[in-house]
């Protein structure tokens, strides 16, 4: 049995086990001091675009891409949450979300699953599937009525397949006059799968991280940093064993030279972040700012950014957001095969569409309204315009690597709701 099999094998039972103990727990727990609740939430929208070149995706982990034929995947979920307090200290958390999802359907929706210990109120320590602090709406990012926009920030969160981890975390508040600050360390094991034009890719990592966060008055400041290291590979494992056939040599020449730029396997990822976010209850603005540096060729150093700002007017909420995310990698020089055969132009197509179509050069603004017109429901409508460079659209789903617009509109509806 292979390592990676055995790996999706553990993180599965895992969840299984954790389960388990969190539901027996409850069981077991004293009757009158037993307290639960199940809460939910969901999405449903519809959303599409003036171009069928590429096809739009709220973020690299889903399958279904929209383009000038109207879906209604992207934008749609429901989920479901599990807590029970099985005494003062103890408390347990679990999170299932239903949506689009590559890979495996209940395991890579299966979002939070935790044991919780307070020790003394300001100390918190959690075990089991965590939610990736890493970021402004890491407790809430598939919430969307949390949330004013129709989804998160595209340039900044498109890009972030991970949203989960197995592991522990800690937590301890500090009282500072009438602020709080709040230290966050987290260490554990990453499995995320996304979809890629080369197929589903496995992401395998063990992650650490620190986050800060800052709390006063009506305003809210982050800063993190999260380190992972590569356990997986690319999905290309046919063009690295291709660049590697020695009978290659005396009709591709210097194609072997690229071994090395196809390989994720033990490298390193190091992601930074700032943010910050303003609510007094009828202005509203929020920002965050991030670096992505890695040492390989196919998770391309970038650095994203949005702005967003919004006024509330009785039930409605008007807001605009500006975003944008670019990739800072060399293109890559493919060598032309001395025998110009299909097999081998092939292969040079496959080369050049992962080491050169992998990069981000996009920025976007967007209009939109929010209209809570019942308690607990809100209807959304958004409207984007993106502009791309000549870097790529690795956001987007491309038929034709290369073959982009310049300019795309994106029109959203959907109604967000909690229960």
């Amino acid at each position: 049995m292979n390592f990676m099999s055995l790996a999706e094998k553990l993180v599965l039972f895992k969840c299984y086990l954790l389960l388990f103990v969190c539901f027996m727990a409850t069981a077991n727990a004293d009757e009158q001091s037993k307290r639960w609740s199940i809460k939910g939430f969901g999405s449903f929208g519809v959303t599409g675009s003036d171009t069928d070149r590429i096809g739009f995706l709220r973020n690299r982990t889903q399958t279904k891409a929209v383009d000038n034929n109207w879906g209604v995947t992207t934008d749609s979920r429901l989920g479901v949450q599990l807590d029970v307090d099985i005494s003062d200290s103890l408390h347990t958390t679990v999170q299932w979300i239903a949506r689009d999802h590559a890979g495996d359907f209940f395991e890579q929706n299966l979002e939070w699953a935790f044991l919780s210990w307070r020790p003394r109120d300001d100390i918190n320590i959690r075990i089991g599937r965590l939610g990736l602090d890493t970021f402004l709406l890491s407790d809430y990012r598939e919430v969307g009525y949390a949330y004013v926009w129709m989804r998160p920030p595209h340039e900044f969160y498109a890009n972030i397949p991970l949203s989960h981890f197995d592991g522990i975390d800690f937590a301890q508040k500090f009282v500072i006059d009438d602020s709080f600050l709040t230290l966050k360390l987290q260490a554990g094991y990453s499995y995320s799968q996304m979809h890629t034009g080369l197929g589903l890719f496995s992401i395998k990592a063990p992650i650490a991280g620190l986050n800060i966060v800052y709390e006063t008055g009506d305003w809210r400041l982050r800063a993190g940093y999260s380190y992972m290291h590569f356990l997986s590979d690319v999905p290309s494992q046919e063009l690295v064993d291709a660049v590697n056939n020695p009978a290659l040599a005396p009709v591709y020449p210097g194609v072997s030279d690229l071994s090395a730029a196809l390989t994720l396997e033990g490298t390193d990822l190091h992601f930074m972040s700032v943010g910050g976010a303003y609510d007094d209850g009828i202005w509203l603005g929020q920002a965050e700012a991030s670096y992505m540096e890695t040492d390989n060729a196919y998770v391309v150093d970038a650095a994203s950014a949005y702005f967003s700002f919004g006024r509330r007017i009785s039930e409605f909420t008007v807001y605009g957001l500006y975003g944008l995310s670019f990739s800072f990698n060399d293109r890559v020089n493919i060598p032309a095969p001395s025998v110009l055969a299909p097999p081998l132009l092939g292969l040079q197509k496959g080369l050049n569409q992962v080491l050169n179509f992998n990069s981000i050069d996009q920025q976007s603004f967007s209009l939109g309204v929010r209209w809570d017109f019942y308690t607990n429901i809100a209807f959304k409508a958004q409207w984007t315009h993106f502009w791309f460079g000549d870097r790529g659209a690795a956001l987007w789903t491309q038929d034709e690597p290369g073959n982009i617009p310049s300019q795309v509109n994106l029109w959203s509806l959907g109604v967000d709701f909690v229960f």
